[in-house]
């Protein structure tokens, strides 16, 4: 099963082009549509992936897609006003990424406990928000409270990859701005 943190926004669907299931797309970011594995696209709750048949350009920003088992125009409908997405891993990658010199993303970082070297065991890592400037962890306490902590290299005093755990030293206070 695909998950958010494995997807990024990349677009949305317009409307259907023709009777064979074409249908126009903008893109919302600098990707070639024939570079890309697939288009996630939320059906019911659930990121379902479409493979792209072809593709051709239409202006700067939209292009005329078809998709894998969408041949018709009704079929194409259901796309139509809708977002998609895409893999992370089909984001071509661009000098001044959030990569840091060891080669992780904060995206690895799911799943990993943080421990502040004052407060202790906070919790664990359980999704990234990136939908604005700053990047945030939101980080699940075993009291079930999500806490958002910034994705800063001054917060961070070591990661380590054998246990899963993240040690901080977090300024006073910024754990109970989120509670």
């Amino acid at each position: 099963m695909i998950k958010l943190s494995e997807i990024a926004e990349a677009g949305h669907f317009n409307k259907t082009h023709g009777i064979k299931g074409e249908i126009s797309a903008t893109l919302d970011i600098d990707i070639d549509p024939g570079e890309v594995k697939c288009l996630i696209v939320p059906v019911e709750g659930i990121f379902v992936p479409f493979f792209i048949d072809s593709w051709r350009p239409k202006t700067a920003d939209t292009c005329l897609l078809l998709l894998d088992g969408i041949d018709s125009e009704v079929k194409a409908q259901q796309f139509v006003n809708k977002r998609f997405y895409i893999l992370r891993s089909d984001i071509p990658e661009e000098e001044g990424d959030h990569e840091d010199e060891d080669g992780l993303y904060a995206s690895d970082l799911i799943g990993y406990q943080v421990i502040d070297e004052s407060l202790g065991h906070i919790g664990v890592i359980a999704e990234i928000n990136d939908s604005t400037e700053n990047v945030l962890f939101i980080i699940n306490t075993d009291a079930g409270e999500e806490i958002f902590m910034p994705v800063a290299d001054e917060y961070i005093v070591e990661i380590d990859n054998d246990n899963d755990t993240i040690v901080t030293n977090l300024p006073e206070g910024l754990i109970n701005l989120n509670t």
